[in-house]
């Protein structure tokens, strides 16, 4: 039982760091509007009551004309929004899609030899962790846990549920592609793709050394 005790110790320990690079890559920007200031009050402070009757004329004649402004431009944006909602695809948003069971595997006798197809192509899935190899020999990842990566052309989203330590996490991160690096933000050491086929891969995890097998779920 201790090779498997120490099997699980190194996925933790491994998926502890990518959590905390998804984790520290979220963030909510606000956007900060600027208002116009009405200066009409300070114009007028001096001046005679005719030129404050011209002034509010003025002003109200402005003011109709924004108002009218803002209509068209909202009406316009409204349209828009309607037109990309009609066209966005239901599955846009990548998911653990924790509703389907984890993927289990009885063995790792059909592993990848090499380089497949194009890999920024093949990527493109939801892939299962079902066997780690530190040194010895793949081995599967145990009942209790279950890990998954979901991959789109630049999103990388982890999702972690491991009896004992974690309850259906999720994390997402910026993903950059380069060559068959899989960069992640600091400080994730990233993955590094070493074979793959449509339905399988094996990544290197820099951060220690150990060999995943994953399988597209």
């Amino acid at each position: 039982m201790r090779p498997n005790r120490l099997l699980i110790l190194s996925i933790l320990a491994a998926a502890a760091v990518v959590l905390a690079a998804c984790g520290a890559s979220d963030s909510t920007g606000s956007a900060s509007s600027a208002e116009a200031t009405v200066t009409e009050t300070t114009a007028r402070a001096d001046s005679p009551s005719t030129t404050i009757t011209t002034e509010t004329t003025i002003t109200t004649e402005t003011t109709e004309t924004t108002e009218t402004t803002e209509t068209t431009e909202t009406t316009e944006a409204t349209g828009a929004a309607e037109t990309a909602e009609a066209t966005q695809p239901d599955n846009a948003e990548p998911s653990c899609d924790w509703d389907s069971g984890r993927l289990t595997t009885v063995d790792a006798s059909d592993l990848p030899a090499a380089e497949g197809s194009d890999l920024a192509e093949a990527i493109l899935a939801s892939w299962q962790h079902t066997h780690t190899d530190t040194g010895s020999g793949f081995e599967p990842v145990g009942p209790t846990i279950d890990i998954r990566f979901v991959l789109s052309s630049d999103q990388f989203l982890y999702c972690q549920d491991v009896e004992g330590a974690t309850d259906k996490a999720e994390r997402s991160a910026p993903l950059k592609l380069e060559g068959v690096e899989l960069v992640l933000p600091s400080p994730a050491s990233g993955y590094a793709v070493t074979a793959w086929t449509d339905n399988t891969m094996v990544w290197l995890n820099h951060f220690d050394g150990s060999l995943y097998l994953l399988r597209r779920r």
